[in-house]
């Protein structure tokens, strides 16, 4: 009889353990799968890029396993899949006028894009006399996909239900067509930081909201690297347990 009291303290005293080990820290996922969305309305020079008014849209998923967990923070491994990446870069669009023809072209530009027209004056020694050259402004929008594998993540305070955190990430997106300009490269790098908040609905479920800033570039292995930076907002929905 001694042994089994013994032996059912002990189960007790683990129990009680496990308990308040779980109640110490009720919202800390050891694994997780998350859904996002993410926009930027536009792009200008914050720390390397240079392409301005580049609009960005993107749903992916996360992956994110806890790497060190105490009662302070929590570290966590978080690569990413991104299928659907959008990016729309400002269009110049050409409409030359002579007094034998009509012509028009169109090509993306680095800088933000201003409707203007030129007016070369009537000059019999001109070869451009009486041209007129007008610019009007348009989008176009490319799909790229990528993976970013090198995802960390701290969360601040896994005790609480609302916890701060603390991202970086870095990988490549692929395109069809040349990103940010012709000339530069279907191919690029990027690398990303932010910090948002998460609240846990339950032990199970948690929303986040994320502010973030992102570079894309092609380190120079296309003729032009003008760069993109943005300041991306991400809203995504994780289950873990």
């Amino acid at each position: 009889m001694i042994p089994l009291r013994l032996l059912a303290l002990f189960l007790l005293g683990i129990s009680a353990e496990l308990s308040h080990a779980q109640e110490s820290h009720p919202y800390s996922f050891r694994q997780s799968f998350s859904a996002f969305s993410e926009y930027s309305n536009t792009s200008s020079h914050i720390f390397l890029g240079v392409a301005q008014n580049r609009r960005l849209v993107a749903l992916g998923m996360t992956y994110s396993r806890r790497l060190l967990h105490s009662r302070y923070a929590d570290w966590n491994y978080a690569p990413e899949l991104l299928p659907l990446v959008f990016i729309q870069d400002p269009v110049d669009n050409y409409t030359i006028v002579s007094s034998s023809s009509t012509g028009t072209f169109s090509a993306p530009t680095a800088a933000a894009c201003r409707p203007s027209r030129i007016v070369f004056p009537s000059d019999p020694a001109n070869h451009f006399s009486g041209v007129v050259i007008d610019r009007t402004c348009g989008a176009r929008w490319t799909y790229a996909g990528g993976l970013s594998p090198l995802g960390q993540r701290i969360n601040l305070a896994p005790r609480h239900r609302l916890q701060p955190f603390v991202a970086f990430n870095a990988g490549f997106l692929v395109s069809p067509g040349d990103v940010p300009v012709n000339d530069s490269s279907r191919f690029n790098f990027t690398f990303e930081f932010g910090a948002g908040i998460e609240l846990f609905h339950d032990r199970h479920h948690s929303w986040s909201a994320e502010y973030k800033l992102h570079h894309l570039s092609n380190a120079w292995t296309g003729k032009q690297n003008p760069g993109v930076d943005n300041q991306v907002i991400r809203l995504s929905y994780t289950l873990g347990r």
